[in-house]
């Protein structure tokens, strides 16, 4: 599922910060058409629009909480007392939509800790965690590896997240923005040195994988993320970067363009504006988060046949081969083609002046 928090007019900024123009009205309507493409992936199922709020920081949404599979990580509100609302009304709208797991508090329970949702990324093994800046602090790590636990128990049970660390420079982008998650074992990762260095960490961290790692241009901006125990192929790129969608396709993915000018001068990025939650009924392996033996033994159960309506390899509890269907089919599911109509089959009243029945009336009786 998609949660998505429009942005209004009056509260987008006019000028960036070294005076470029920045036209309002296209600005809202390339995020509107950044959903539309992204309702017509395989990344989400669903999109819900959220209230807007009357802020510019209300369109950051990825910002305020943090899902991986069935836990849920609210972010603290400090230094982000002006969104506590916001905070709330998110975690409803997440309720409301059928999240059934863990809504773990941990991050807000740290006293002086600060953390943001950008600093977090979902792979199929781990959650790889950056820290180090003002954004995400150090007693933020400390709380999710076990390190401040007061007893030993909860320690297990904070390790038990399986959380990859990487360490940032205090000058860092958030690590969503350089860094993602596509297919099976596949990392997105600008060509940068904060890049590299997030891709480096990660791959040393998660050793058992083996990654292939795809870096695209440096202001690429780009959108994919972890989405069920089925691998899906879909990243949305930014159409201006013709080089980078090229590097996507020949590593097996399927690009989408998007036209992403505007947001693009505000140093906004794809993933910032789309909250994505992900509520799977199947587990990942035998056991847990961790306790896989490599990549594969991460791919399908047997709970993953109903994961998900978009899924290309199960349809109906069965497994389909290849594009069986296409084109008419792949044109019906992705809304080209309008819903075929079913009409049902005529009722036909009883014959007049007879009661109702089996009964073969008259020629002249009948209706």
């Amino acid at each position: 599922m998609h949660f998505t928090g429009s942005p209004s007019l009056h509260t987008v900024p006019t000028h960036n910060p070294i005076g470029e123009e920045v036209d309002t009205e296209l600005f809202v309507r390339q995020v509107r058409e950044l959903f539309a493409t992204l309702r017509q992936t395989q990344l989400v199922e669903q999109i819900h629009e959220m209230r807007t709020c009357p802020y510019y920081d209300c369109l950051f949404t990825a910002d305020v909480t943090f899902q991986h599979y069935d836990v849920v990580l609210p972010m603290p509100k400090y230094g982000r007392e002006h969104r506590s609302s916001e905070v709330s009304e998110t975690l409803r709208y997440l309720w409301a939509c059928g999240a059934t797991g863990d809504f773990n508090h941990i991050l807000q329970d740290i006293k002086g800790g600060a953390a943001s949702g950008g600093d977090f990324v979902s792979t199929s093994h781990s959650i790889l965690m950056a820290y180090g800046t003002d954004r995400t602090n150090k007693l933020s790590m400390m709380a999710l590896t076990g390190s401040g636990a007061p007893n030993e128990a909860a320690a297990v049970q904070q390790r038990a997240l399986n959380v990859v660390l990487i360490e940032l420079s205090s000058a860092a982008p958030p690590l969503a923005d350089v860094m993602a998650f596509a297919g099976k074992r596949t990392l997105i990762l600008q060509d940068t040195v904060y890049g590299r260095h997030a891709a480096e960490a990660a791959v040393r961290g998660i050793s058992k994988v083996p990654w292939q790692v795809l870096r695209v241009e440096l202001g690429c901006s780009f959108l994919s993320h972890l989405c069920s125990v089925n691998a899906v192929y879909d990243v949305l790129v930014d159409q201006d970067y013709p080089t980078s969608m090229e590097r996507v396709e020949e590593a097996g993915l399927n690009p989408f363009p998007v036209e992403w000018t505007e947001p693009r001068k505000l140093g906004i990025t794809m993933r910032i504006v789309c909250l994505i939650a992900r509520f799977t009924r199947g587990t990942m392996s035998a056991g847990g988060y961790a306790d896989s033996d490599g990549h594969r033994a991460a791919s399908f159960n047997y709970h993953s046949r109903n994961i998900a309506k978009n899924s290309r390899l199960f349809q109906n509890c069965h497994r389909r081969y290849g594009y069986s269907g296409a084109p008419l089919e792949a044109q019906l599911r992705s809304g080209e083609l309008p819903e075929p109509v079913y009409q049902r089959p005529p009722q036909y009243a009883p014959p007049m002046h007879c009661t109702g029945g089996l009964t073969e009336p008259d020629a002249g009786q009948r209706r």
